[in-house]
């Protein structure tokens, strides 16, 4: 996994968290989790990738 991609995925956990009170229980932890694998160099699967992409743009979507 490259850094670019590290970077931007920390960004996208970032403008998630900065919306905290539209992440369910769940979606918290998941991205708690994710965060600390990304901080670790640690690559993230297919699946993490794309539920992460899916919070994102729901948690986003209206600014």
């Amino acid at each position: 996994m490259s850094g670019g991609w590290t970077q931007e995925y920390l960004t996208m956990v970032e403008d998630c968290e900065k919306r905290d009170s539209r992440l369910t229980d769940w979606e918290r932890g998941f991205l708690d989790s994710i965060s600390k694998r990304l901080e670790n160099e640690q690559g993230l699967s297919e699946r993490q990738i794309e539920t992460l992409e899916n919070i994102w743009e729901r948690v986003t979507a209206k600014g």
